[in-house]
């Protein structure tokens, strides 16, 4: 049974830029690797290379933070390591210090022999892992990471390790990663009519409110 992909929320501090990024998503095996897709998809059932293991495969990105890879009815007839991933390329950052919240699970265990693990990368860097052998969900847990002013990738993987023996398995997990882009410090900003022009107005128009509220001191009233 298809189980709809978990679709996560948060409260962002500040809004990252248009999604104009560019997916991948790809799965690679003992046989071989293939690109699954070049956009989104939900729900996507197919065989994968070899034709030894399928499942059924979503990628998405909800909104402009929020990156989710989710696998189910996974099965695998031979003892492999099947690994999905999603990669996002072209992310940007206002302020180049993001936080990344990950929210991990199993959310299909049907047999023993299994092991499955989803992962989280920041440009190819493993920021959180999970392993599980059963339906025991991972911390939601939370990482600070410097991207800086370049556009950095977002990469997420499932992977499902199996012993190959009969029966060859139900599984399913998804791993989603939400950045929350810092604010930048605020950074004063110029004074309206700045430079020597601006200065002498802004003296004048003191001077004349100064000599404006000293005669209304000694006029007779």
């Amino acid at each position: 049974m298809l189980k709809k992909m978990l679709l996560a929320t948060s409260i962002l501090v500040a809004p990252l830029s248009a999604n104009a990024d560019q997916l991948t998503v790809f799965e690679t095996s003992s046989y071989a690797s293939e690109i699954i897709s070049q956009s989104e998809i939900l729900g996507l059932s197919m065989n994968f290379a070899g034709g030894t293991s399928g499942g059924v495969v979503s990628a998405i990105r909800p909104n402009p933070y929020t990156f989710e890879l989710a696998a189910n009815n996974v099965h695998n007839t031979i003892p492999d390591a099947l690994n999905i991933y999603a990669l996002w390329q072209g992310v940007t950052s206002v302020s180049g210090l993001i936080t990344i919240n990950t929210q991990m699970a199993t959310d299909e265990y049907a047999y023993g022999g299994w092991t499955i693990s989803e992962v989280v990368y920041i440009n190819g860097q493993g920021i959180n892992v999970q392993s599980q052998v059963g339906l025991y969900p991972a911390p939601d847990q939370s990482f600070t990471f410097q991207v800086g002013n370049q556009p950095f990738d977002v990469q997420l993987q499932l992977q499902f390790v199996s012993n190959g023996a009969p029966p060859y398995g139900d599984f399913g997990s998804y791993v989603i990663a939400t950045l929350a882009d810092v604010p930048p410090h605020p950074v004063p900003g110029p004074i309206a009519g700045a430079g020597l022009p601006g200065l002498l107005g802004l003296l004048g128009m003191w001077w004349y409110r100064r000599q404006r509220d000293a005669t209304r001191l000694i006029s007779p009233r």
